[in-house]
């Protein structure tokens, strides 16, 4: 693409890249609680971000936050890069309509949320959303199995390093439908459609191993029922505990629900103060850190449990407690996630534009075949499904659903891209 762009536009795309560079050693670091985690190699924390910041803490010792930094911005530039490129040869984007789009992405990244300085998982997650959304297009556009087989290996990183992004797997493997049908090919459609299936198994096995190789203890430790069961508990009430069958359950339930009462954190509090969701956002790493998970932590300790022992048994009841508590408490948790979701989307004014995009881009790509419009299907796809799995699992804060913001930019300079190349002196 770099050689295909007029003189001036290309001085104006290098030109942003170098600028939006300087900003981020000018903004620095920017820590926050999980940062300290990913540091010390937290067990209940992505082991794809912590090996990433050990390989710079062990070449550069306490001087790695520069090199952090200059790498995270490099990550990005080059998934920028290379969803503009292939965006710019397969849509024919107007070279101002590239500069448009850069300047979106990396505004997003750069100056809205700040997660190129951050040190904590999504800074390398945002990158590898733009190439995982890029592979699909290639897949889409040319029917590609060889970039449906990239996409799966992108995805493979994505959800190890971020596991909100399993939702992923269901869209990819109705791509992967969606080629077989048309390029006939049934052997690689079924190989693709396997190793999707897999995603799951083989990255629980990877934390094991990670898990064997760190601390010597092949389990996993991950918190995702802890985050799951924090939305149940808050909706709960008292006498939820008797949908649990063993005493160690029940225990479980009235310390746990008991400590939420006596620090006002549950629903009933909510509908006293704020809209229940947003008391329950205000209060998530009360209710799920501080509560569900370290109250429980501290009582295994004084039973005598190491920290291991502790992870592991809160991780195991919050599993087997999941489903009785949220059967119990189902209509509540369904408002209660669609709630998270509309504020996660934006509002219920964003969310309703992006459903009529959404439902135009349908209808023209099925009427035209302009892949502008099954760019548009594909990203919107991908965000709502992250929104939901962000609702139903933990709060719809920024940090966690922020990867799609660029969207309605996208929409806008794709739909006056044909107008830019019409009246600018630019090809």
């Amino acid at each position: 693409m770099l050689k295909q762009l007029p003189k001036q536009p290309l001085i104006f795309y290098l030109l942003i890249y170098f600028l939006a560079g300087i900003l981020v050693l000018l903004i620095g670091p920017i820590y926050y609680p999980d940062s300290y985690a990913f540091l010390d190699m937290a067990i209940n924390r992505s082991p794809v971000y912590s090996a990433f910041l050990k390989c710079f803490t062990s070449l550069f010792g306490d001087a790695f936050e520069i090199p952090v930094l200059i790498s995270q911005y490099l990550i990005m530039v080059l998934a920028t890069h290379f969803l503009l490129k292939t965006l710019y040869k397969s849509l024919k984007l107007h070279a101002y309509s590239v500069l448009f789009f850069q300047l979106v992405l990396l505004a997003n990244t750069v100056i809205w949320y700040y997660s190129v300085n951050k040190i904590l998982s999504e800074s390398l997650a945002f990158p590898l959303v733009l190439v995982l959304v890029t592979l699909l297009f290639q897949t889409l556009i040319g029917n590609s199995f060889k970039a449906l087989f990239k996409a799966i290996l992108v995805l493979f990183f994505l959800q190890f390093l971020r596991g909100q992004f399993i939702i992923f797997i269901p869209i990819v493997i109705l791509i992967a439908i969606y080629i077989i049908y048309y390029t006939k090919k049934i052997t690689k459609g079924t190989l693709a459609i396997a190793l999707l299936v897999l995603i799951p198994v083989l990255i629980s096995f990877s934390e094991r191993v990670y898990n064997k190789i760190v601390i010597d203890q092949y389990k996993n430790y991950a918190m995702t029922y802890v985050h799951f069961i924090s939305a149940p508990f808050y909706i709960a009430s008292s006498d939820d505990v008797s949908v649990f069958e063993t005493e160690e359950e029940k225990a479980f339930f009235n310390r746990t629900f008991s400590q939420l009462e006596e620090q006002e954190i549950t629903i009933e509090f909510g509908y006293e103060s704020v809209a229940p969701y947003m008391f329950f956002e205000r209060n998530f790493t009360k209710i799920c850190n501080a509560t569900v998970h370290q109250y429980n932590m501290d009582y295994y300790r004084d039973k005598g449990l190491n920290e291991f022992e502790q992870q592991y048994k809160v991780d195991e009841l919050t599993t087997k407690m999941f489903l009785p508590l949220l059967k119990a408490n189902f209509k509540s948790w369904v408002k209660h996630v669609r709630r998270s979701f509309t504020k996660g989307v934006g509002g219920k004014a964003i969310f309703l534009m992006l459903l009529l995009i959404l439902a135009c881009s349908s209808w023209l790509f099925v009427k035209s075949k302009d892949y502008r419009f099954a760019f548009l299907i594909l990203a919107i796809t991908l965000k709502f499904a992250n929104n939901v799995v962000i609702a139903m699992v933990v709060h719809s804060i920024e940090r966690y659903t922020y990867y799609f913001d660029w969207i309605i930019f996208a929409a806008l300079i794709l739909l006056f891209n044909p107008l830019i190349k019409k009246y600018s002196k630019f090809n």
